[in-house]
């Protein structure tokens, strides 16, 4: 398997993919990621609860 040298990801134990993204997209594209995402059961990354009420929820 390639993969282009700006994608990272790491094999997990049970054999799904872990891929970390950086895109700059519009609030549209977005929405669409994220549906196309939770189509295929994907999972967000821990929830920290203090830090998401420091800031209000809002990722940094």
């Amino acid at each position: 398997m390639s993969k282009p040298p700006e994608l990272k990801y790491r094999q997990l134990p049970d054999g799904r993919f872990e891929i970390w993204l950086h895109a700059v997209v519009s609030q549209d594209a977005l929405l669409g990621v994220h549906g196309v995402l939770a189509q295929y059961g994907a999972e967000g990354p821990p929830e920290d609860e203090d830090e998401e009420a420091e800031d209000g929820g809002l990722a940094h």
